[in-house]
């Protein structure tokens, strides 16, 4: 619907900063952001639904709705798509919490997933305004009601570990385990402290610690730590509270100490891990850059030629390795900054750093793969698209606002389900040509239900939703 399809009288209603859609004759007032697009023009964004436009009322905020009133418009197509495409993630909630617990925690995971970072007192709102009051009636989502939940799952309980148990069991064995940062809000919260990863030096975070298969990009487990935790360290608690055998671990340099390698390889497990250019192993296995072969890696359609040599530094099998494209275009960008006259790029420096340029040196404990096969392996770690970065991009995820420890714990567990459900929807949108997870969400988005004369409607829907319906396997019906 074009811009000026919305009255002027009703235009003049809104609040600044907002935008007016008319669907099926009532006026909806929602965010929206203004971007600059890849073909330089800018574009406007909708965000999400704020209120309502009532003639003869005014501006109406959704917090502002008469409690007991029957709500006779529901947000429905991106609930019913996510909801048709995330059976597996709800069937294995089932599987762990009772009945009642797993629509409860689906449902929550799924409003996060749809609608960005929601806060705690906002999600039984959206419940309420969504499709998913009709899927699962009666859930209490209340404050005091998430509260508890929060809580419960912070504490692990019985449930928690046994999805994470599943989750375990049935990966490729080859996992990943990565650090994120995440603003802490509250100054309540015992895991809250200043750290020295995020935005600006010592500003108040936590740590997100996640770990994901390298082959499916399917999340495993997810625990929050105190914000100035360093990785390393944080990574023993995980080891601690879940049994992990016969792992591969590809982790940053982050994840580097003695203790940490000895929990690599304990238990029948394996590990690569980048090193630090400080380390002694490192700097033996750089002294001398007279490769030994090479091979093609190839991703996608670009290959790059890559170099290597084998090294051993106290018993311990070190790789280096050098992709000849990436030096290539480092040495490049080197010289650009030199010939614009920065003071930081010299001549001298350029030869001091040239040779090691496009340079990794990886440690394995495996000793029975070739150089072509470890690289292969660290790469995969660095190709994950995970959720997280999904839902930073999204939305504000840097203000927590949740009061403690266990709660926080409850979140990180809440977001480990919101991303299985992204993963088990990617997997559905992948199979439509030129379409995203937030190319669906938003189509999704235009559609609403209406209830007429007793019997709830789908409205606003054009041949475009119509067509992403059926590629997705989604009713365009009302079940209720």
């Amino acid at each position: 619907m074009g811009k000026y399809s919305v009255p002027e009288s009703i235009r003049k209603l809104k609040p600044k900063g907002t935008m007016v859609k008319a669907i099926s004759g009532h006026y909806y007032v929602y965010e929206y952001t203004n971007y600059t697009g890849e073909d330089g023009k800018r574009h406007t964004k909708m965000g999400k639904l704020i209120g309502s436009i009532r003639e003869g009322i005014g501006y109406v905020p959704n917090d502002s709705f008469v409690r007991g009133s029957e709500i006779s418009t529901l947000e429905f197509g991106e609930y019913a798509l996510v909801a048709a495409n995330s059976g597996k993630t709800l069937g294995m909630l089932r599987e762990c919490f009772n009945p009642v617990d797993a629509l409860r925690i689906y449902s929550v995971a799924m409003i996060h997933f749809v609608q960005g970072f929601t806060y705690l007192k906002d999600i039984h709102k959206y419940y309420e305004m969504s499709y998913l009051s009709l899927l699962y009636p009666s859930l209490k989502l209340g404050y005091d009601a998430l509260s508890s939940l929060y809580d419960g799952l912070g504490r692990r309980q019985g449930g928690v570990l046994l999805l994470e148990e599943k989750l375990l069991n049935a990966s490729s064995h080859q996992v990943a385990i990565d650090g994120h940062v995440i603003g802490g809000g509250s100054t309540e919260n015992d895991l809250t402290e200043k750290g020295y990863k995020f935005k600006k030096l010592g500003e108040a975070q936590v740590n997100l610690l996640m770990a994901y298969d390298i082959n499916t990009d399917m999340p495993l487990l997810s625990r929050i730590y105190q914000g100035g935790s360093q990785d390393k360290v944080s990574v023993r608690d995980l080891f601690g509270q879940v049994s992990m055998k016969n792992m591969l671990f590809v982790v940053d340099r982050g994840f580097y100490s003695e203790e940490n390698l000895c929990l690599f390889t304990s238990d029948g497990n394996s590990y690569i891990i980048p090193l630090a250019r400080n380390l002694t192993a490192c700097k033996e296995a750089v002294c001398n850059l007279e490769m030994s072969g090479r091979f093609i890696y190839q991703k996608g359609r670009k290959g790059s030629v890559i170099e290597y040599k084998e090294h051993r530094h106290e018993g311990r099998r070190i790789l280096v390795y050098r992709d000849l494209n990436e030096a290539a275009a480092e040495q490049g960008n080197y010289l650009r900054h030199m010939s614009l006259g920065e003071k930081a790029y010299t001549e001298e420096r350029f030869k001091m750093l040239k040779d090691f340029m496009g340079v990794i040196v990886l440690q394995t404990s495996l000793e029975n793969k070739i150089p072509e096969e470890i690289y292969a392996l660290y790469k995969k770690r660095w190709q994950i698209e995970t959720f997280y970065n999904y839902f930073k991009n999204k939305a504000d995820y840097n203000t927590l606002a949740l009061p403690d420890y266990y709660k926080t714990e409850g979140l990180a567990f809440i977001m480990l389900v919101s991303s299985l459900i992204y993963k088990e929807f990617q997997e559905a949108v992948s199979a439509i040509k030129g379409k995203s997870v937030q190319d669906c969400l938003l189509d999704g988005r235009m559609l609403k239900i209406n209830k007429r004369h007793g019997k709830w409607v789908v409205c606003n829907c054009k041949k475009k939703q119509m067509e992403l319906f059926r590629q997705l396997n989604t009713k365009l019906s009302v079940e209720a």
